[in-house]
């Protein structure tokens, strides 16, 4: 497949899944209907049986998604609630299917904002089929602090999304064969090879990121670490919590402390940093004085 269709392709796998998904249940002929309706459809009436079938193949082996047939229903997702506990597949599925709607419609274009993602995500199709047929990729890749690109050996293991970058955690030949984290946006180039790999059977992404956050920390000691947060705050707190293993410990009417078992990552400090006086790190010593430190620089620097 042309690499430069990888992405468009990608779209409409992504586009059926939410077309089958958003209605429960929906007839082979108002999915002709609503893909007649789409700009990904090129002009096209309906989608031909080949096409279909390829696609339904397609979508279980990257996404692990089953779409069934019931002669009474119509096409339908076997298992719905998958979708809902797999943060990373409900996220991409979403993002997706709204940037699709919003393309059809361009009417909807000057009422909604999105914030930007760098270009990483060219690569996102050509990873998944990596993990799906476990052969590895050769890429080129220039890191923000060397003056020339490095090609290597890549065998990816998983994608995480953090702060509007797509990340890949693979095994690279270079330079020893770890599992490391690369930003997607790095990569210049990247083409299938035949070389194949292996992932164990019992690996899982999100349970591999499990203590860290954002993209480092992982293999570390997790900590336990105490937040207050002011009243204020609260609220935006509970509704978006800053880590998977966030509790509310104590709830007053001047503030509130949750508590996390995370690894102190230089991103997690940062994140407390952009709070700004809106949160106090009460628990551990240690990360209390790292953050009054850089307080101290911040102050010196205003002067």
């Amino acid at each position: 497949m042309p690499k430069q269709n990888s992405a468009i392709l990608l779209n409409k796998y992504i586009w059926l899944i939410d077309t089958i998904y958003s209605a429960g249940h929906i007839s082979r002929e108002e999915i002709d209907r609503r893909w007649c309706r789409s700009l990904l459809s090129e002009d096209e009436m309906s989608i031909p049986p080949r096409t279909f079938h390829r696609w339904r193949i397609a979508i279980e082996e990257l996404f692990q998604i089953s779409i069934e047939f019931n002669k009474l229903k119509g096409y339908y997702i076997e298992d719905r609630s998958d979708i809902e506990r797999n943060s990373m597949r409900k996220w991409l599925i979403n993002t997706f299917a709204v940037n699709n709607l919003i393309n059809e419609g361009e009417h909807l274009r000057k009422h909604i904002s999105f914030e930007e993602m760098p270009s990483g995500q060219r690569f996102l199709t050509n990873i998944l089929e990596s993990i799906r047929d476990r052969v590895a990729l050769r890429v080129t890749h220039r890191g923000f602090n060397k003056p020339e690109p490095t090609t290597f050996m890549l065998k990816p293991y998983g994608l995480k999304v953090f702060k509007q970058r797509w990340y890949v955690l693979a095994e690279s030949e270079y330079p020893d064969h770890r599992l490391l984290v690369y930003a997607l946006d790095r990569f210049e180039s990247m083409e299938r090879t035949e070389e194949p790999y292996e992932i164990p059977e019992e690996f899982d992404v999100e349970y591999y990121f499990r203590g860290s956050y954002g993209v480092t920390g992982v293999g570390q000691q997790a900590e336990l670490i105490n937040l207050k947060v002011v009243a204020s705050q609260v609220k935006y707190f509970r509704t978006l919590p800053l880590h998977h293993t966030q509790k509310e410990d104590e709830t007053t009417d001047e503030y509130s402390v949750f508590s996390y078992f995370v690894v102190p990552t230089y991103e997690f400090k940062q994140e407390i940093l952009s709070r700004g006086a809106n949160v106090e790190v009460l628990y551990p010593k240690e990360l209390r004085k790292e953050i009054k430190e850089e307080v101290k620089k911040m102050n010196k620097l205003y002067k």
